[in-house]
């Protein structure tokens, strides 16, 4: 059962630029006002950013990256199952992440629970890159590996239409291995789960072209893990 809430909880979402954390967040909105089983959805902070961005996805171009600096909040309520959710996430330039400075730092701190987004490309950049981040955030989260922690971790591939993953744990493991088994820090992680994730269900101007409408696939499910595990 999802728990009430007595107060907001944050969730913080981390990713290395041009990942999809934008797109993911909007989408997840979208999904979420369009559930069945979720009623009097609310954005109480962040409703121009969503409809922006919204403009930029149905014209096809997808929205426009996070500006440096920029530090956007998205304040939800809703309620599930009669349960009256209240949650804030933070979307976050991709390039003040990979710094790690002051923010990113902060991010965690303030988290109740993670969304970390990962794109599974092929690229050595990109690949060495998100391992790095990943060790990076589990070191400042568990205090230099000293601590275990009770806050889940959602780690989310992203652009799934594109890599068609079935298995996302056994696709972390194949994918993060070469460069370093990041199963040795994540036993510091009480609660982790993986899942894959298309947030617009295949290419943004081929939709279009062809009059098809977005579908996003599975955006909802970390999101709602993440929600129970807090």
């Amino acid at each position: 059962m999802i728990p009430i809430m007595k107060k907001p909880r944050n969730i913080s979402v981390f990713g290395i630029r041009g990942v999809g954390k934008t797109a993911y967040l909007i989408m997840l909105i979208n999904k979420l006002s369009r559930m069945m089983a979720i009623h009097d959805i609310k954005i109480h902070s962040g409703l121009e950013y969503y409809m922006e961005m919204m403009r930029w996805i149905l014209k096809g171009e997808g929205p426009q990256p996070t500006k440096p600096g920029e530090r956007l909040i998205i304040h939800v309520s809703m309620r599930i199952n009669g349960k009256k959710l209240e949650v804030k996430t933070y979307d976050l330039a991709g390039g003040e992440i990979q710094r790690m400075g002051p923010t990113f730092r902060a991010l965690i701190d303030i988290g109740d629970g993670y969304l970390f987004l990962i794109e599974p490309s092929p690229d050595p950049d990109m690949r060495v890159t998100q391992v790095w981040l990943i060790y990076r955030f589990v070191e400042y989260l568990t205090q230099n590996f000293n601590k275990k922690t009770n806050k889940p971790v959602a780690f989310v591939f992203t652009k799934n239409d594109i890599y068609g993953i079935k298995d996302p744990q056994q696709e972390f493991l194949k994918y993060t291995n070469p460069v370093f088994n990041l199963i040795h820090v994540l036993r510091k992680i009480k609660k982790c789960a993986f899942f894959a994730v298309s947030s617009f269900g295949g290419d943004l101007e081929t939709l279009r072209m062809q009059g098809k409408e977005i579908q996003p696939i599975n955006v909802e499910r970390p999101f709602l893990w993440l929600i129970k595990n807090i």
